[in-house]
């Protein structure tokens, strides 16, 4: 199994918020990339994904594949 960024069990474990996890991603700590995986493995909500990026997952799984 590959693991997870942390921002992802972060915000899963709620050891983060959604706003804390869009800082990270400015500071390049973490990716749409690495956001798409964490609802692929199903520790992040659509809902959340699209909250924080801006873009909703199907959207951005589209764009990427």
């Amino acid at each position: 199994m590959k693991r997870l960024n942390f921002w992802v069990y972060a915000l899963f474990y709620k050891w983060a918020s959604i706003e804390m996890v869009k800082q990270a991603m400015g500071y390049d700590d973490c990716s749409a990339e690495d956001l798409a995986e964490g609802v692929a493995a199903k520790y992040i909500t659509p809902e959340e994904f699209q909250e924080i990026t801006g873009e909703t997952y199907e959207n951005y799984k589209n764009a990427v594949s």
